[in-house]
This record gives structure tokens, C-alpha cells and sequence, in this order.
């Protein structure tokens, strides 16, 4: 590709990369989030996507990120799906605690945007 040319890095979708393993975060994090918080979400399906924690694996793993605080950034939002599926696995699992859940990561995806 000439100079110029071709996709910027940083809107890259190539989960290989830097910018295109988060930018496959933040899509998740997005579904993530319209489907708990949806009015017709079904308890019964599982909240977090199964790319979530592949999306946040190959960042964390990418070469950039290795020994950065995006490195512990990212080892929050595997803590944190974690958590969620708990909640979800939870018999006193509330729809509440579970929004509140994915919220939070929601939140923390948006810390690492200002850290990108």
C-alpha cells in the first residue's frame, strides 16, 4: 500500500494488532452491553460474548501492551467477565447486579481509551 492509502491503524480490525485487538474489545464491550441492558434480554443466554475474552487476550498478549499499565488494564476486564459469569452462574443473580456488572466494564473500556 502506498503511504495514505488503505485503513488507518488505528480503526484496524485485525485483532493481531495493536489498535485492532482493542477496537475488537470495544465491539464487544458494545454488544456486551445492548444486550444485558436490553428490555427484552433473556436471563437464560450467557452475558458475555464468547470473542470478549479472546478480543481482550490478544491485546493483552500483543507486544505493545506487554509490561505497560495497559497490561494490568486489560487483566481487569478478564477479572472482570469473570465476575459477571458468577453473577450470571448466581441462583441470586439480580438482572441489577448484572447490568451493574457489565457497566462496569463499560467503564473501564472507556479508562483505556484515554490511555490509548
Amino acid at each position: 500500500l502506498a503511504l495514505g492509502c488503505g485503513p488507518s491503524q488505528k480503526t484496524s480490525m485485525d485483532s493481531r494488532t495493536y489498535h485492532g485487538a482493542f477496537n475488537n474489545i470495544v465491539i464487544e464491550t458494545d454488544g456486551m452491553k445492548a444486550d444485558v441492558f436490553s428490555e427484552n434480554y433473556d436471563p437464560r443466554l450467557e452475558p458475555v460474548p464468547d470473542q470478549f475474552g479472546s478480543a481482550v487476550w490478544n491485546f493483552k498478549k500483543n507486544e505493545d501492551v506487554k509490561g505497560t499499565p495497559l497490561e494490568a488494564e486489560a487483566q481487569k476486564l478478564l477479572d472482570k467477565e469473570q465476575e459477571i459469569m458468577e453473577i450470571w452462574r448466581s441462583p441470586d443473580g439480580s438482572i441489577e447486579k448484572l447490568r451493574a456488572a457489565v457497566q462496569e466494564v463499560v467503564d473501564q473500556v472507556e479508562h483505556m481509551k484515554t490511555m490509548i
